[in-house]
């Protein structure tokens, strides 16, 4: 692998995040998502299947280590905000339908607050991808072989 197919990797990656990332902005506003879209541990996403398997190569970079705190703090996040979305309740069935006004209301904003969270994370994570990226760009085609 040269240095071209790491950066490549390195951008499928943040791609990758970058998709999971609107799974959980969709499941916030309401919309479904497929049991493939439920959230995972952080070592099982997309992502992190790179970060943990072919990604180890470049862990030896400083800008690697960098990354896995806010990966993992993310799936924490999302984890939050799946658990509140649909933690059952012991209460009736239309009791649950029309809910209180105030229990809904309290209930989005907390939502809202976790997603504005997962969403800095993000922010922090794709920073600390890029600057991986920058360094991987900044070695010679020798440095990179001596990774891979």
């Amino acid at each position: 692998m040269d240095k071209k197919q790491v950066v490549t990797h390195l951008r499928a990656a943040k791609s990758a995040h970058i998709k999971w990332r609107s799974y959980a902005q969709a499941i916030v506003a309401g919309l479904p998502i497929s049991e493939d879209q439920v959230p995972v541990i952080h070592t099982d996403c997309a992502f992190g299947k790179w970060y943990y398997g072919p990604g180890q190569k470049l862990s030896s970079l400083p800008g690697f280590q960098a990354i896995e705190t806010p990966h993992e703090a993310l799936h924490g996040i999302y984890m939050q905000i799946f658990k509140l979305l649909f933690e059952t309740e012991e209460v009736g069935f239309f009791r649950k339908l029309i809910g209180t006004s105030k229990k809904r209301d309290d209930r989005r904003e907390q939502l809202n607050t976790m997603l504005n969270s997962l969403i800095e994370m993000s922010k922090t994570l794709l920073a600390a991808i890029e600057l991986l990226e920058q360094e991987v760009l900044r070695m010679n085609d020798e440095e990179v072989a001596e990774l891979i």
